[in-house]
């Protein structure tokens, strides 16, 4: 097919609103979904009015995943925040306020919402060999947290900050010592 031939790997953008019986069949057409976390908690109002009725299928994230489809997040800027560690918590927690999560059943892992945005949106630009993983001979592209993200509750999350970027091997924000 076209898609093989120019080595692309198909992708559908957004994937916000799925019928259940389509759920499987990114899996089996090899097909990713290219989404934003940060989208389902900032949607939610807009989501349940204009889609009521229907919501059991928005920004099922989890169902996706145990579908055995490809995840990759991204931040979808201007329109959501630039900051990938608000797409990763809106990912895990389905809240982006004092309220519950909404449709808590489709929440990620930490885990899970870390290689949707580090190692599969990698894979989907044809780049997984120089990027997405902290390995030698990758490009190191990372962050340097205060903490442990894994050893903390999921609604500590937001309050992680970052203390040091990398780029490629080099620092571009704040570089060490830290304090």
């Amino acid at each position: 097919d076209v898609w093989r031939a120019k080595k692309l790997r198909p992708r559908v953008e957004h994937a916000q609103l799925l019928a259940p019986e389509d759920l499987p069949r990114f899996a089996e057409l090899g097909v990713a979904c290219s989404v934003q976390f940060s989208h389902a908690p900032s949607d939610r109002d807009l989501a349940d009015h204009f889609w009521a009725g229907k919501t059991d299928g928005a920004y099922a994230y989890r169902s996706l995943w145990d579908s055995g489809a490809l995840l990759a997040n991204g931040s979808d800027a201007p329109i959501e925040e630039l900051e990938p560690w608000a797409g990763v918590c809106a990912g895990v927690l389905r809240t982006i306020d004092e309220r519950p999560a909404w449709h808590a059943e489709q929440r990620l892992t930490l885990e899970q919402a870390l290689i949707a945005t580090c190692v599969n949106p990698a894979w989907l630009a044809g780049d997984e060999k120089r990027r997405g993983k902290l390995v030698p001979g990758f490009l190191a592209d990372l962050v340097v947290l205060d903490r442990d993200p894994f050893v903390l509750e999921p609604e500590e999350l937001p309050s992680v900050q970052v203390v040091g970027t990398m780029l490629g091997g080099r620092w571009v924000f704040n570089p060490p010592p830290w304090d």
